[in-house]
């Protein structure tokens, strides 16, 4: 079944179009989308008044959803339950301006259920047949296999069309239908629709439910491909990496030996190979690292590099990174020496990150000289590097502030969060915030409050307001 983001809200907009609220609608936000639910628990003409609001027929509702109509007021029809009618608008359709802060609030629901896929580190697909299929031009392969009656219609819906019903038909072929498309490495959720009924990928034994209690077909497009040539004797290999917690993942027999070809997530992995029970490094991987407890592993690295560097201490005999990304291990990421500083290139993920530097193995962790922005209280602060920002908050100069600090959703409500850099106009903090909503609040000499320079904002537990900001 087609998923939803669940965030029931009210919009009020001057001089927009707007459903008044109604017992048996219930509205969301999906993307870009206005969505709204009519139950048709109802009489007839209860349900014929109610559509009409919406300058919809029933009549005209299987029309429109199979064709992606919209009406006047450009409503499109998103599907047809037997006991619910979801419709769907732009947001960006909606017209009008709102007069005040008060106007543009949002009355918001729990998040609980995503219309993506989890944040997996590593996947491998698992098919009966094969399914889907990466092709050497870079495309991907969706393959359904149709016997008996040929249906009307056969499309392709899923995470990366934004679980569109029309905008990925599938062509007929000799023992089915498929479709190419360009996806990116990573993981997939999808469905088949079938003259409008909505399928899992009969081939494909991997999956993943929703809090709904909705399951849809998960798929991984690949972007790497681990190799261990022959060795005598061998019975099995198996790899096994920081990113799969250590489990052992089966290797596959190819030509010259052994291998096994996975998504792997943007950063850096440690990972060993386990040959017949045996752990060994990767023979042609010169990366080695040693751990806490000194043993080795090897490390790869995918994405852009950032560059740590540590301007002080030129007379230590050793400077070492550590953070949340790496468990906080004191020993695995020595940086080298070079005539200005201490430097280490390494690979992370979009995210932000908590880190020090350890000057010759001491118990004293030092903060980044050359990194203001900082989370915690003295004397337990950590430097906060962020790899693509894509916020800026700011916090204005107002006189008798002396101390400003951010916290939000993406860092659990801390309250000893990020702290912004003071500049001569205010308090600056670029971040960097996970896709969809997030809500947060500055703490201002002590005080909890919410942006003054955001419109947007929804009521909290304490009968107060959140700030709300999206990321697309």
């Amino acid at each position: 079944m087609k998923k939803f983001l669940a965030m029931s809200f009210v919009l009020f907009l001057s001089g927009a179009i707007w459903a008044q609220e109604h017992p048996n609608v219930e509205y969301k936000i999906k993307g870009k989308d206005l969505i709204c639910i009519i139950d048709k628990d109802l009489p007839q003409e209860s349900l014929d008044s109610l559509l009409a609001t919406f300058g919809l027929r029933q009549d005209s509702l299987a029309l429109m959803w199979k064709n992606g109509l919209a009406n006047q007021q450009l409503w499109k029809v998103a599907d047809l339950k037997s006991d619910k009618i979801v419709l769907h608008k732009s947001l960006q359709k909606l017209v009008g301006k709102a007069s005040s802060q008060r106007d543009m609030l949002f009355l918001l629901g729990e998040e609980d259920y995503l219309t993506r896929p989890a944040d997996y580190t590593y996947g491998v697909n698992h098919f009966k047949k094969p399914g889907v299929i990466q092709l050497d031009n870079g495309l991907t392969r969706f393959y359904l296999k149709v016997e008996g009656l040929r249906p009307e219609s056969v499309y392709l819906s899923g995470s990366f069309n934004d679980w569109s019903t029309s905008a990925t038909a599938l062509s007929r072929c000799d023992t089915g239908y498929y479709v190419d498309l360009k996806l990116e490495a990573g993981p997939h959720l999808y469905k088949y629709i079938l003259d409008g009924y909505w399928l899992l990928d009969p081939r494909n034994l991997k999956s993943e439910f929703d809090n709904m209690g909705n399951e849809n077909s998960l798929y991984f497009n690949y972007n790497y491909r681990f190799f261990l040539a022959n060795q005598a004797g061998v019975e099995a290999v198996s790899w096994a990496s920081s990113a799969n917690y250590w489990n052992k993942n089966p290797m596959r027999t190819c030509k010259g030996g052994w291998e096994l070809n996975l998504y792997l997530k943007e950063g850096t992995h440690a990972y060993k190979f386990v040959v017949d029970d045996k752990w060994i490094l990767d023979p042609k991987n010169s990366v080695r690292r040693m751990d806490d407890e000194g043993n080795f592993n090897s490390f790869v690295s995918i994405g852009d590099t950032f560059y740590f560097y540590y301007p002080f201490d030129l007379d230590a005999e050793t400077v070492h990174v550590t953070g949340d990304f790496n468990l906080w291990s004191r020993s695995e990421l020595s940086m080298e020496k070079s005539d200005t500083g201490w430097v280490l290139p390494y690979v992370l993920p979009a995210g932000n990150y908590e880190y020090k530097f350890i000057v010759n193995k001491a118990s004293e962790f030092k903060l980044d000289p050359l990194n203001p922005l900082r989370i915690g209280r003295a004397p337990y602060q950590n430097s906060v590097l962020c790899i693509e920002p894509n916020t800026e908050f700011f916090y204005p100069l107002v006189n008798g502030v002396e101390e400003v600090i951010l916290t939000g959703s993406f860092i659990d409500w801390r309250e000893d969060g990020f702290r912004p850099s003071k500049e001569m106009d205010g308090w600056h903090a670029d971040v960097h915030l996970p896709k969809g909503k997030s809500t947060y609040r500055f703490i201002v000499n002590g005080h909890w409050t919410q942006d003054p320079n955001n419109p947007l904002y929804e009521p909290n537990e304490y009968q107060e307001f959140n700030s709300v900001i999206w990321v697309k």
